[in-house]
């Protein structure tokens, strides 16, 4: 395959990056596909999936993926432990950098080695934002959206500079940022409405989420950040449910994004 479409194949993977795994079963299945399945989409795809899978023992298949004849599992491999956040992955990955030819995938294992480490020092690190309970409250499309709103929020705080996002369950973490006077702040997100309007041959969507944000560990609530975004769609596809889908997943992100953008400073000055 060439390079060109390999990096196209990598592309349409990557969006699912973020979003929860669906149960135990899955997670499984993955750890036994990115080490044997013949085909290294399959491969690709299971690393994806063991990444956001938050499931620790999922190390060990991801490090042994490291190592895959092809360069675009080896790279989702390396992008999978950072996701992951084991930084007990560092010594593989360390290993892999020092034998890797291919400079997509050194790179990408530079930027999870950079990730990992900055988690197992906190060093430059000034708030930690824990992902809190994510609600959809609208009627439209139950817990899938609560997932959507989730994976944006979680995409959006880790492009903010100098943050370490966690969860509940990340109690090393949560630890290590005590010991070394590192606020903690949780956020919980509910979307509020997702409505549907029709203009002439074009159907809009539009979102609102809010965000409220908790202290930690006193869980002091210190305020709410609010997003409003629309989405438009036209023709005889919006009659398909999953262009639908698509561009109700749109309002959300873009709520997300226009609740948390700029959100840098007004997170920190709620977590002092």
């Amino acid at each position: 395959m060439s390079r060109a479409r390999t990096v196209g194949v990598l592309a349409i993977a990557w969006a699912a990056l973020f979003a929860p795994m669906a149960n135990a079963e899955d997670t499984s299945n993955a750890k036994r596909d990115v080490i044997s399945a013949a085909d290294f989409r399959v491969r690709m795809t299971a690393a994806l999936a063991l990444g956001k899978s938050r499931d620790l023992t999922a190390r060990a298949p991801l490090e042994q993926a490291l190592v895959d004849s092809n360069a675009a599992v080896r790279t989702a491999a390396a992008a999978a432990l950072g996701v992951l956040g084991d930084i007990n992955a560092i010594a593989a990955l360390q290993r892999q950098l020092g034998s890797e030819a291919t400079p997509s995938v050194k790179s990408q294992i530079t930027s999870t080695l950079a990730s990992l480490n900055r988690v197992a020092t906190l060093q430059g690190v000034q708030l930690i934002i824990e992902i809190g309970t994510m609600k959809n409250a609208t009627s439209v499309r139950g817990e899938g959206l609560a997932l959507v709103l989730r994976a944006s929020m979680l995409a959006k705080a880790r492009s903010m500079s100098n943050v370490v996002v966690a969860d509940a369950s990340d109690t090393a973490l949560l630890q290590r940022a005590v010991s070394k006077h590192v606020p903690v702040l949780a956020l919980d997100g509910t979307v509020l409405s997702l409505t549907q309007t029709q203009n002439g041959p074009a159907t809009q969507f539009s979102a609102q989420v809010e965000f409220s944000m908790r202290r930690v560990p006193d869980q002091t609530l210190k305020g709410v950040l609010t997003g409003n975004a629309t989405s438009m769609g036209q023709g005889p596809t919006m009659t398909q449910a999953r262009v639908v889908a698509v561009l109700q997943d749109q309002a959300v992100e873009g709520a997300v994004e226009s609740a948390l953008r700029g959100a840098d400073q007004p997170l920190l000055l709620a977590a002092k």
